[in-house]
């Protein structure tokens, strides 16, 4: 008897399924950070997940084909930069509208730690990278976190089906 096997169209139309059953998964969007000698570096992100409070340690997903990547795995550390409302803009000169250096011309950024963050963000956390996992296309980086900071009342960037949902009637992409 023949039993038929995963093939690639099965298997592409599997990976097309996760795709959109993921993108109904909301998550606070956020800006992970992250410097070198020469320049700031910054992607947005939502697979971003705390894993313990003792100790403090959360987790950032990166696809190893991004240029990211290659900044935050010779980086020892990063900041995560939790999203508020009023961060549009700046999540999508993150997501891809601006490159380089341009993208921290949004918002007001400081230094800490040796890190960029973002002074009105509804939280920071400054990470030391304790451990990296590849996975497929992607890396985990799991940071021990240094520093929190938060603030009080602000609304969250919320991520959903492709879009931002930072309210029920705004929804502007800002991936490309």
């Amino acid at each position: 008897m023949f039993i038929p096997q995963d093939s690639d169209l099965q298997s592409s139309e599997l990976s097309s399924s996760f795709r959109n059953a993921m993108r109904r998964l909301a998550a606070t969007v956020s800006i992970v950070t992250c410097a070198d000698e020469d320049e700031w570096h910054g992607m947005t992100a939502t697979a971003v997940t705390s894993v313990c409070i003792d100790p403090p340690a959360i987790l950032v997903c990166v696809n190893r084909a991004a240029h990211f990547y290659r900044c935050l795995s010779s980086s020892k550390s990063f900041c995560v930069n939790l999203l508020g409302s009023a961060h549009v803009q700046i999540a999508q000169g993150f997501g891809g509208k601006l490159r380089g250096v341009e993208r921290f011309d949004r918002g007001n950024w400081s230094l800490a730690r040796r890190l960029p963050f973002l002074v009105d963000a509804s939280a920071n956390l400054f990470c030391q990278t304790e451990s990296l996992t590849h996975f497929g296309t992607h890396c985990i980086f799991i940071g021990r976190v240094k520093e929190a900071r938060h603030s009080e009342g602000a609304a969250p960037l919320v991520y959903h089906n492709g879009r931002d949902a930072a309210s029920v009637s705004k929804k502007e992409r800002f991936h490309e």
